[in-house]
């Protein structure tokens, strides 16, 4: 799962653990308790905790789906859990919205979103990554809560309607995370000047090329190099 924890691993702290250290230092929280929560990050000074970075938490969390969506459309690749009882044959695994081919979520009529709520929806589990393709609808989301056959999302880009929808299971391989919660964390403590960024100049004519050019953004090549193994081919 890509949250505030993981990506904030890829940040400097003193101490990373469940509990609050003894020592003063930086900390970033692993476990959630009663009294601290598990990716936010504390100066401990002489006993106490003061949490900090409280901006790059909201930055974190309002740029994980759009780094999903980023990666998926660079990729080509959605990662839809194919369905284990299809026996039929099919040309490749490149066309994204095969219904009999993946495991999808689909309900024979209409799909109900609400606040934060999708109904009726059966066959996931809390912590799926989803892929919601509609008409309004057109999100990634984790999973929080599972009750019966309606759904609670953590995507605050839901809009409230009632439509035709496919709801997608996206198993996103572990490297892949990890190259998306890197991204995030580059994005959001080391990005500045751009200056990941290669200019060249030809006579009066000027171009600025990235390592890597993923959705908007320019990204070093020992980041985002390892996605390249994931692609899908393109057909236009």
């Amino acid at each position: 799962m890509i949250d505030l924890f993981s990506v904030k691993l890829n940040n400097e702290y003193d101490f990373i653990r469940a509990e609050m250290p003894q020592e003063n230092g930086t900390w970033l929280c692993s476990e959630t308790s009663a009294q601290y929560t598990k990716g936010y990050s504390y100066e401990v000074t002489e006993g106490e905790a003061k949490r900090i970075e409280t901006r790059e938490d909201f930055l974190i969390k309002n740029a994980i789906y759009s780094t999903i969506e980023s990666v998926c459309a660079y990729l080509n690749n959605s990662f839809y859990i194919k369905n284990p009882n299809y026996n039929g044959s099919i040309f490749c695994d490149c066309f994204p919205y095969s219904l009999d081919y993946f495991n999808y979520v689909f309900s024979g009529g209409s799909l109900t979103f609400n606040g934060d709520k999708i109904s009726p929806i059966a066959n996931v589990t809390t912590g799926d990554l989803i892929h919601v393709v509609g008409g309004r609808n057109r999100f990634f989301s984790y999973v929080t809560v599972v009750d019966g056959e309606t759904i609670t999302v953590d995507n605050a880009s839901l809009v409230s309607c009632t439509e035709k929808a496919y709801i997608f299971v996206s198993g996103l391989p572990q490297s892949v995370e990890k190259i998306i919660s890197q991204m995030i964390s580059y994005d959001v403590f080391n990005r500045g000047v751009p200056d990941d960024l290669k200019s060249e100049n030809i006579g009066s004519y000027s171009y600025t090329k990235a390592d890597y050019l993923i959705g908007s953004m320019a990204y070093p090549s020992e980041i985002v190099s390892g996605l390249e193994g994931f692609k899908k081919v393109r057909f236009l």
